[in-house]
C-alpha cells in the first residue's frame, strides 16, 4: 500500500485566508495561505489532532521550498527502530536543509557511560539514554551520565499518549502497572506497539541451536499481535493473532511501520508483515543463508531497511523489497564483504546510516539524491581490503572471531545534535591479556558516545493534548524555534551558510502539508498557515 501524495504551491498574491482542501489518507487537510509585508521573519503555524494514540506514525507536518530553490524547510514525527531501541514518536524535529547538498559538522567526544567495549542509546523527551552497564541519563548540565533505575535491565519506555509503557524482564508495564506477565515457558522478546497492537516475539529454544519447528515440545518461536489500546487493564492473549515460525529461536533485530503493516526481519532472514488482522509471509527463513534487517526508518512513502551482509539499506513501498545499489556507497579501502547498515536516522533533514564493521557514517541528500561520507567514528586501525573486519589478523583464535569489528550501535537526535554511540561486535568488557593489540587505550574507542552538530536542525519533547494542539515554527535571522500552544519548546541558532540563505530568502513554495520526509500525517486533521511579516 502507498500512501496518496498531495501539494499545494503557494502563489504571491493570493487573497489572505484562502483555503484549500483535501484528503490525505483519513485526514482532512485545510491549507491557509496568509501572506504577510515583506520583513525577514517567517512564521509556519500547524494545528493538528494527532485523533487516539494508538502507536501509528505520526509522521510529517510540512514541508516547503524557498522561492529560490536553495532551501527546504520541513518539519514532523520520526518513526524508526534501531537494533533494538525505537525512537521517541512524540519528539518533534524542525529542519532547514540547503539544497546543495554541502554541509559542515563537527563531532565532539562526551564522557564514557560505561567501562565496556559498547553501549547502545536511545532517546526520551529529548534526553538520551545509554543502557549497556547501568541505564544512564545524559545530563548536558553537569555534562555527565547520570544513573537511571531500569527494568529488565533495559529501562527502555514508549510514551502512548498521556501513558508511559516499559518493556523489560520478559513483561509490559503501563504507568507502572504490569499489563502482560512473564510467560510460564520462555520468554517474551523484542515489544513493539503500533496500530492499535502489541507486538512481541516469544521464544521457547528447548534444547539445541537454530533448527526447523516440528513441535512445541521441541522448541518454537511464535509472533504476537495482541489488540490493546490504553483503556484496558491487562493485554487479552486470547485475542492475540499469532504465527508460529518456521525455525525455533527466531527473534529480531528490528520493528518497523508503513501505514498499516507492521513489519518485522528475523535474525534468521524471514520477513513478516502484520496487516488486516492476520500475519504473513513474504521472505521465509533460510538456516545458513545471511540476511538480516537492523533498522527500519519511514521516508517519505517508503520503509529505509539497514540490512547484512550487503551493507545497505534496502527499501520497502509496501509491496516489495528493493536492494539499491550504493544506498550507502562502500568506503574506499575496504571490503566490500559482510557489511551491516545498522542504523539509520532523519538529522537536520538528511539521512544518516551508521556501517558495520569499520565504523562509517554516511549522509544522504534527497535533493541531490547523493551520498555523502561524513566520517569513521574510529581512527583505527588502517583501512584495509585485504581482511573483512577490523583486527582480524590479530584476533586469530578469539573466541569470537570478528569481535572487533566496529559498530555505530545508535543514531539519537536530541536538541540541536546527534548523538552517535559506538561498540565492539559485543559490548564486552576488555581484558588486556587477551587483547594486547588495543593497549593502552584504542579500546576506549569501543563505547564512546560523540555529539555531532550539523546547522539547521532543532528538535522538542511535545506534549501530549487529547484534541487539537498548535505548533508555530519561526525563522528569525539565525534563529529557529517551536512552540507549542503558545509555549516556546525549542531554540537554537543557525551557522555557516545556511545563515546567509535564511536572511536572504524571501518567498515559501510548494508547501505540501501532511507530507514530507517523515511520511503521510498519521492523525485526524491538519491545518497550516504561512506568515511573512
Amino acid at each position: 500500500m502507498k500512501p496518496p501524495t498531495t501539494s499545494h504551491r503557494l502563489t504571491p498574491g493570493r487573497p489572505a485566508h484562502v483555503a484549500m482542501f483535501v484528503i490525505v489518507g483519513f485526514a482532512t487537510v485545510a491549507v491557509a495561505v496568509d501572506p504577510q509585508p515583506n520583513g525577514d521573519t517567517h512564521r509556519i503555524t500547524v494545528t493538528v489532532d494527532r485523533g487516539r494514540d494508538v502507536g501509528q506514525n505520526f509522521g510529517s507536518l510540512f514541508e516547503v521550498t524557498s522561492s529560490d530553490g536553495s532551501v527546504v524547510i520541513g518539519a514532523g514525527f520520526q518513526n524508526l527502530y534501531n537494533t533494538r531501541y525505537r525512537a521517541d514518536r512524540h519528539s518533534l524535529q524542525f529542519f532547514v536543509r540547503p539544497t546543495s547538498g554541502k554541509r559542515a559538522h563537527s563531532t565532539k567526544e562526551l564522557p564514557r557511560p560505561n567501562d565496556l567495549c559498547g553501549t547502545y542509546l536511545y532517546g526520551r523527551d529529548e534526553v538520551v539514554h545509554s543502557t549497556y552497564g547501568g541505564v544512564k541519563g545524559w545530563r548536558p548540565q553537569e555534562h555527565s551520565w547520570e544513573p537511571e533505575s531500569s527494568i529488565g535491565g533495559t529501562n527502555e519506555t514508549m510514551r502512548v499518549g498521556d501513558r508511559l509503557l516499559t518493556f523489560g524482564g520478559s513483561e509490559v508495564k503501563c504507568d507502572g502497572r504490569i499489563i502482560l506477565s512473564s510467560p510460564q515457558e520462555g520468554s517474551y522478546q523484542l515489544f513493539f506497539y503500533a496500530n492499535g497492537h502489541l507486538c512481541f516475539y516469544h521464544v521457547n529454544p528447548g534444547n539445541g541451536g537454530y533448527r526447523p519447528y516440528k513441535n512445541d515440545s521441541d522448541g518454537f518461536s511464535r509472533l504476537y499481535a495482541c489488540p490493546w489500546t490504553t483503556d484496558q487493564p491487562r493485554v487479552d492473549l486470547s485475542g492475540a493473532i499469532v504465527l508460529t515460525l518456521p525455525i525455533v529461536g527466531e527473534t529480531t533485530f528490528a520493528w518497523g511501520q508503513l501505514g498499516d503493516q507492521i513489519v518485522t526481519g528475523s535474525n534468521i532472514g524471514g520477513f513478516y508483515i502484520f496487516e488486516d488482522g492476520h500475519w504473513r509471509m513474504p521472505l521465509a527463513p533460510k538456516l545458513g543463508v545471511s540476511y538480516q534487517l537492523y533498522s527500519t526508518m519511514i521516508f517519505h512513502d517508503r520503509l529505509l531497511m539497514g540490512q547484512y551482509p550487503s551493507g545497505r539499506v534496502f527499501q520497502y513501498d509496501g509491496d516489495e523489497i528493493t536492494d539499491v545499489k550504493g544506498w550507502p556507497p562502500v568506503l574506499d579501502g575496504v571490503s566490500p564483504n559482510a557489511r551491516e547498515a545498522q542504523t539509520t536516522v532523519i538529522y537536520a533533514g538528511d539521512v544518516f546510516v551508521g556501517v558495520w564493521p569499520w565504523g562509517e557514517l554516511w549522509r544522504y541528500n534527497p535533493d541531490r539524491k547523493s551520498w555523502t561520507f561524513t566520517q569513521r567514528m574510529f581512527d583505527h586501525p588502517v583501512l584495509s581490503n585485504e581482511i573483512t573486519h577490523p583486527y582480524d589478523v590479530e584476533n586469530q583464535g578469539g573466541d569470537v572471531g570478528n569481535q572487533w569489528g566496529q559498530r555505530v550501535t545508535s543514531l539519537v537526535p536530541a536538541g540541536s545534535s546527534l548523538f552517535v554511540s559506538t561498540s565492539a561486535k559485543w559490548p564486552a568488557e576488555w581484558d588486556p591479556d587477551k587483547f594486547a593489540f588495543l593497549a593502552p587505550d584504542k579500546w576506549k574507542s569501543y563505547g564512546s558516545v560523540y555529539k555531532l552538530t550539523m546547522s539547521g536542525h532543532l528538535g522538542a519533547a511535545t506534549k501530549w493534548t487529547d484534541g487539537p494542539t498548535t505548533f508555530e515554527f519561526h525563522i528569525h535571522d539565525d534563529q529557529i524555534s517551536i512552540t507549542q500552544d503558545g509555549d516556546q519548546i525549542a531554540m537554537t541558532t543557525v551557522a555557516g551558510d545556511l545563515t546567509g540563505q535564511l536572511r536572504d530568502m524571501s518567498e515559501l513554495i510548494n508547501i505540501r502539508w501532511g507530507q514530507g520526509i517523515y511520511g503521510q500525517f498519521g492523525g485526524d486533521t491538519i491545518t497550516g498557515t504561512v506568515h511573512r511579516k
